[in-house]
């Protein structure tokens, strides 16, 4: 990698974002000489990066590229992209070349700043971000260019930047982090899946959306969700599947879930994961109020959003 771009530059609004400071101190700076300038032919200013660092290392102002030294332009490029163009390659790109370099604490650096960024939807942090990087470390691991403990090593580290982002968010709702008579969801991996990003995933879009989450991590027997829900009156079940679900799968999870089911204490049935694309509707017939295949946030979003299980608990 390079370690700067010559020819990267920013707008007086990129840099006061950078900085944490208001555009007339950018002008005011730039004026005086202490931050170097340029202006476009149409008189727009134009600040190269690598000044804006230097000045910024000269303040001693800690900015979000600021772990990442040197390769700053890389990430702004990556950062950029993703949010201008809602393109993740670059970044995606960026993070493989650290995860195969070992660099796993510029990862996690990376992962938390594109979870705190306002432009970035946690819906897309989650489904293109987080999924798709798994994606492709999945296919490293496959074509043997990484080893089990190296993927183990990234789900880690993912696993950590989405538990310190619902720590932040629950501390800045307050003490429980939901109101009373907040709407009650149970949220897992079934057994043989102990991958359990997406289900962490689906936790946070709950609890930003108001429901209470009894989470009960991979690896969880199918039986123990419907005795959970039942315990707590839950009005949705949240199933992860395994990676790559069979047919098999799914009817496992509707048949012993279904023979759970109290129709005392209805809920609705969300499966995600590897749901497999050519599923036969029967498979999912069951006494649920409602059963659906959401294989994303953004799925299982868009379907709370319009209505589901949203009778149950009143609050959509």
């Amino acid at each position: 990698m390079e370690r700067f771009n010559p020819e990267l530059t920013l707008t007086s609004s990129e840099v006061a974002g950078l900085l944490g400071v208001h555009a007339s101190s950018v002008k005011r700076w730039s004026n005086g000489g202490e931050i170097p300038s340029e202006k476009t032919a149409g008189g727009h200013r134009r600040v190269h990066l690598e000044d804006a660092l230097v000045f910024a290392r000269a303040r001693g102002i800690q900015t979000v590229l600021s772990p990442f030294h040197p390769y700053e332009p890389h990430v702004w490029t990556a950062l950029q992209e993703v949010r201008q163009e809602g393109s993740f390659k670059r970044l995606h790109n960026l993070a493989m070349g650290w995860v195969t370099r070992g660099q796993l604490r510029r990862l996690t650096a990376l992962y938390d700043v594109l979870a705190r960024d306002p432009s970035v939807p946690l819906c897309r942090f989650c489904d293109e971000g987080v999924r798709g990087l798994m994606v492709k470390v999945g296919q490293a691991w496959a074509e043997g260019r990484l080893r089990v403990a190296e993927e183990h090593m990234v789900s880690q580290a993912m696993t950590e930047v989405l538990l310190k982002l619902r720590s932040e968010e629950r501390g800045a709702r307050g003490r429980d982090g939901w109101s009373d008579g907040a709407p009650v969801a149970v949220v897992g991996s079934m057994e043989g899946n102990q991958h359990h990003l997406g289900s962490l995933c689906v936790r946070l879009l709950l609890e930003r959306m108001g429901w209470e989450v009894y989470y009960l991590g991979p690896d969880v027997p199918v039986e123990e969700f419907a005795v959970v829900q039942r315990g707590r009156d839950a009005a949705l079940v949240c199933v992860s599947l395994p990676p790559v679900a069979q047919a098999g799968d799914v009817s496992r999870a509707v048949r012993v879930l279904s023979e759970f089911y109290d129709a005392a204490r209805p809920y609705a049935l969300a499966l995600g994961g590897g749901v497999p694309q050519d599923l036969e509707p029967a498979l999912l017939e069951g006494p649920f109020a409602d059963v659906r295949c959401l294989g994303s946030c953004g799925s299982l979003r868009d379907a709370l959003e319009s209505g589901f299980a949203s009778p149950l608990s009143g609050a959509f």
